[in-house]
């Protein structure tokens, strides 16, 4: 599990995941993804490519449907439409 410090402290790294704070890239990526911001997933797709961002994104939709936890649920179904069109212009920004 590894984790580039200086990217997620630059991005308040520890408010995202303060339980863990040896979480590796991904969780931080996850954690990042369910309380979204524009130019937070714009640094992390620059940092660690927007395939890595959109993968996790699909990854973690998948598992909370799977898991059905209320909770959770509630987070994926705030995030997703911020989410969805962040990744949107992001795609669209490509082309």
């Amino acid at each position: 599990m590894s984790r580039d410090d200086k990217f997620w402290k630059s991005h308040n790294g520890i408010g995202l995941v303060w339980s863990n704070p040896q979480a590796g890239d991904d969780v931080m990526i996850a954690k990042a993804l369910l309380q979204p911001s524009f130019h937070l997933l714009l640094d992390i797709a620059d940092r660690f490519g927007f395939d890595r961002l959109k993968s996790q994104w699909d990854k973690l939709q998948t598992g909370i449907e799977k898991s059905g936890y209320p909770e959770e649920m509630r987070q994926l179904e705030q995030a997703r439409p911020i989410v969805t069109r962040c990744i949107d212009h992001m795609e669209e920004a490509i082309r």
